[in-house]
């Protein structure tokens, strides 16, 4: 049996609802307080009712109580945690992505399982200026002297949150596109669904234990070439607007201003075409992630 962590969040639903489809037994943990399923009615979350429609068992859990994850863990073979505290804005980085993945850690040892999938982020780094991103490299060593076989799973950013909220969102509520910088520094990003495909490729693939797998889209691309590229898919002009790095742009939470304005300031390609053979996964282009988001979107 699998434990997903963390599969009320989109990224974790997906990979939840994937596993049940190929037959997958599945069980996935929810806290008593979640309010996923509010947030499922806004399109901002994944509803445990529906994992539990879907064939996954439910149970109560947190990542704040280390007895819970002890109990959540029993007979499981495989963990997969997506879970982080940027959809827990009531609780801290320290809380969350520190102690709750050691917990989590500790517990997966305690009973025994057999494989740890963590889904961290490329730029990871224990010196970062992040502390999220300090914590996700903590993580990463934790579990690497754990002594359970694990592997890591460190995308770029995802295509779904940054290229929709800088991009796609304004031109569809008909506002200009606001970027911070310059906004032609080049960036792997990658399709959720592509994480989703390495996820699963990692429960079978023989060499995927003890690795850290960066993962990026089939090429780089910068903001303004992902504008270029939803003017070619709705065939009119797009406006752009430029802001100094940090300031605000409206219709982005304030939160995301200084993570927006990091990307102005370097590149991150990923060279992905040994790893998406090795692993068999079909890397999705911007054009067809575009066309499929804004069907999306616009309920098309």
């Amino acid at each position: 049996m699998i434990l997903i962590v963390g599969a009320t969040g989109k990224l974790g639903g997906r990979i939840a609802a994937k596993l049940l489809t190929q037959g997958y037994s599945v069980r996935v943990l929810v806290r008593a307080d979640s309010p996923s399923e509010q947030l499922a009615a806004q399109g901002m979350a994944t509803a445990p009712a529906a994992l539990a429609a879907a064939g996954a068992e439910i149970v109560t859990g947190d990542l704040l109580a280390p007895s819970s994850l002890i109990h959540a863990c029993q007979g499981i073979h495989t963990v997969i945690t997506t879970a982080n505290s940027a959809s827990r804005p009531d609780e801290t980085v320290e809380q969350v992505d520190r102690w709750g993945n050691r917990h989590l850690i500790d517990a997966a040892v305690a009973a025994g399982v057999q494989h740890f999938i963590f889904v961290s982020a490329q730029f990871a780094d224990p010196n970062s200026p992040s502390d999220f991103l300090r914590a996700k490299a903590e993580t990463e060593v934790y579990l690497r002297e754990s002594g359970l076989r694990y592997t890591i799973l460190a995308p770029n950013a995802f295509m779904d949150i940054w290229i929709t909220m800088l991009v796609l969102m304004p031109v569809l509520q008909k506002r200009p596109v606001v970027l911070p910088g310059s906004g032609a520094r080049q960036h792997a990003f990658i399709a959720m669904e592509d994480v989703v495909a390495f996820t699963l490729a990692a429960l079978e693939y023989p060499a995927a234990p003890y690795q850290r797998l960066v993962l990026g889209g089939p090429k780089a691309l910068s903001f303004l070439g992902a504008v270029r590229t939803v003017e070619q898919v709705l065939n009119r002009a797009i406006p752009v607007a430029h802001v100094a790095p940090g300031e605000p742009i409206s219709g982005l939470p304030e939160a995301a201003w200084p993570i927006a304005a990091s990307f102005d300031f370097f590149d991150s390609p990923v060279e992905m075409e040994a790893t998406a053979r090795t692993f068999g996964v079909t890397l999705t282009p911007l054009e067809a992630f575009v066309r499929r988001q804004l069907a999306v979107m616009t309920g098309g």
